[in-house]
């Protein structure tokens, strides 16, 4: 019975894996053996929509007047660690989840932008969902997200190398004082890996 569990327990995770996975094509992105950087950068686009239907400039003022309800400053915290991570913390979470087991087998590296590079990286988002929920396993989802990875070269961002889009991914759960944005952050973590997992196909 025990070893029943563990085989649908493996199946289901396996399932899922296959249905996160990023379609890409080898021959294209047969240019990175010859690189050791790639720069990345996230991107919003003005129509992108959050957490469900909600235009993002909605989803911003609904949850900043949400944690604002009590105190005021935590709504405006909430609104600089948001603007923040659309920065950096989501960036780097990205940077960290495809660097995981990159480094074992290749010399490649994804690095921020204000790095010198020949292409970049550029992860535009499609669509973000925060999930919801506290501590307690009950009543709770985890984020999700989708997006399109763009490949150019730097010195030309308007002529793209090559450009997939992306299944929804789905980032562990994660809570906190702003768990919405810690869970985006997870979504860009889980990018990362998921895209590492291609990648082997080509470096390693």
């Amino acid at each position: 019975m025990f070893r029943k569990i563990i085989f649908l327990f493996l199946l289901f995770v396996s399932t899922i894996s296959f249905a996160q996975r990023i379609k890409i094509d080898k021959k294209k992105l047969e240019f990175l053996k010859n690189e050791t950087k790639i720069a990345v950068k996230l991107t919003f686009p003005e129509d992108l929509v959050v957490y469900s239907l909600h235009p993002e400039k909605e989803f911003i003022e609904n949850m900043k007047n949400k944690y604002g309800k009590i105190d005021k400053r935590k709504g405006e915290k909430w609104l600089e660690t948001y603007e923040f991570a659309k920065k950096e913390t989501w960036r780097n979470a990205f940077i960290e989840g495809v660097s995981e087991k990159l480094s074992r087998y290749s010399d490649l590296k994804f690095v921020t932008i204000e790095e010198e590079t020949n292409y970049t990286l550029i992860i535009e988002a499609d669509w973000i969902y925060t999930g919801y929920g506290g501590s307690s396993s009950v009543g709770r989802e985890e984020g999700k997200l989708e997006v399109t990875l763009k490949f150019v070269k730097t010195a030309q961002p308007d002529s793209y190398v090559y450009s997939t889009q992306t299944p929804k991914v789905i980032g562990n759960y994660a809570y906190g004082e702003f768990g919405d944005i810690e869970r985006v952050r997870e979504c860009y973590d889980k990018l990362g890996y998921l895209l590492e997992l291609q990648l082997k196909r080509i470096l390693k």
